[in-house]
């Protein structure tokens, strides 16, 4: 049996201890994707790191003697046949990078997914992807643009990528299907859940049809928290050839989505202007304003800027908004709130009794929350990555990234190169 004939949740025979040995590393504590990956590549396989000592592990950058014996007291405790033969009996797939199936931009990132669970099918075209974010408290007119530009991309051959969320995620995902095409969701919580309960329908499609899939990082059984959505917009990033950012506030998780995109992983990133006023498009105009992004009208903006070349009619490009499609359900989607005609200004406004150049850096951390205080205050100290600040700040890597995307827009801080990031002396 090829590995691409493998039956959900059951990796063919030589790809099942492989399966096994990530999932043992997955469930160490303190030993994340960028760390697991660095072992792999340094002792050439999942098992090698399994059977490692305290000692060889001891000997990879990054780890060092004390989280070294933990790694190893931890590969005793816990048991992923289990989970294994759990997956097989609900249809779920688990997928690693030895496998073929395995999509093939997540192979080129610095932390990817130890494992991937899969419910519904990749196929060797899903490689030609683009991601659609956005924010989930979207106007009219992002929900519209959502679904025309992904219903458009889609016609041409490519399949979108994205999230899941309510908003501009789930339009995005009509759209693919509208047009007939194929669409991933990548979850913030495991398989077991739908998130939101909403688009159980939505995603049932995706998977009865075979229209493409739903997928996950995480057990299962985890459940949708906050801290939980953050890192999965890599996985929406590393799996596309480019990001298209529509209807982004400026503290969206669309913006960590394009930044990885950009500076971390080479990709492509796009960005549909919205109304000057808006403060739904706020995060959009950002990026344009900071030629983070490339500003696109419509989806064959997209596809020429990828190199590609358009295979889709002339009429569907015109269309302005997705027609109703009696086929596909409503979903639920609750009517977007109005917004405050404008938001507060990061930071300290200047008035006459305080000219611009009287706010200094100092007096602006005071209107940061007490978080955003604490990774400021950890970069006083000079340079740092991500990893040196979250040991800083006790902070969880995804809590950091997010405020660190925040706090790169509103001046406070800079990125020097990398991960690495310091104070910035803009006022």
């Amino acid at each position: 049996m090829s590995q691409l004939e493998a039956t959900a949740g059951s990796p063919v025979p030589d790809l099942r201890e492989v399966v096994l040995a990530r999932l043992h590393l997955r469930a160490t504590p303190g030993f994340g994707p960028v760390l697991i990956q660095r072992a792999i590549t340094a002792l050439g396989s999942p098992q090698r790191v399994l059977a490692a000592s305290a000692g060889e592990l001891s000997q990879i950058e990054g780890l060092g003697a004390q989280r070294a014996e933990t790694i190893v007291r931890a590969k005793r405790d816990n048991v992923p046949e289990k989970l294994l033969d759990e997956c097989a009996q609900s249809g779920i797939t688990i997928l690693s990078p030895e496998d073929a199936r395995w999509p093939m931009h997540l192979r080129t990132i610095a932390d990817p997914p130890v494992v991937l669970f899969m419910r519904g099918r990749i196929l060797a075209q899903d490689n030609k992807a683009v991601g659609v974010v956005g924010s989930r408290r979207c106007t009219l007119y992002g929900r519209e643009q959502a679904q025309r530009f992904a219903s458009d991309l889609a016609a041409a051959g490519l399949t979108v990528i994205s999230g899941g969320a309510r908003g501009v995620d789930t339009a995005a995902h009509v759209g693919a299907l509208r047009a007939g095409g194929r669409t991933v969701v990548v979850q913030g919580c495991g398989l077991h859940h739908c998130y939101p309960d909403e688009n159980a329908e939505l995603y049932e499609q995706i998977i009865g049809q075979d229209r493409g899939a739903v997928l996950s990082e995480m057990l299962p059984d985890e459940p949708p928290l906050p801290e939980n959505f953050p890192p999965r917009n890599r996985i929406i990033a590393g799996m596309s050839l480019g990001i298209l950012v529509i209807e982004a506030n400026l503290k969206s998780g669309s913006l960590i989505t394009a930044r990885l995109a950009a500076d971390d992983y080479g990709r492509e990133v796009f960005a549909v202007p919205g109304r000057v006023d808006s403060p739904a498009s706020a995060g959009t105009h950002h990026l344009l304003k900071t030629g983070s992004a490339s500003l696109v009208e419509n989806a064959e903006d997209v596809v020429l800027i990828l190199g590609g070349q358009s295979t889709v009619a002339p009429n569907l490009f015109a269309s302005s908004k997705a027609d109703p499609s009696p086929e596909l359900p409503t979903l639920g989607i609750p009517p977007t709130p109005e917004l405050p005609a404008r938001v507060a200004h990061v930071g300290l406004k200047a008035t006459p009794e305080r000219p611009a150049s009287a706010v200094s850096p100092d007096s602006r951390v005071q209107r940061l929350t007490a978080v955003q205080q604490k990774i400021v205050a950890a970069l006083c100290s000079g340079e740092l990555d991500v990893d040196s600040i979250c040991d800083a700040t006790a902070l969880k890597a995804a809590v950091v990234l997010s405020e660190l995307t925040f706090l790169q827009i509103s001046g406070q801080v800079q990125r020097i190169s990398g991960h690495t990031y310091a104070r910035s002396g803009k006022s």
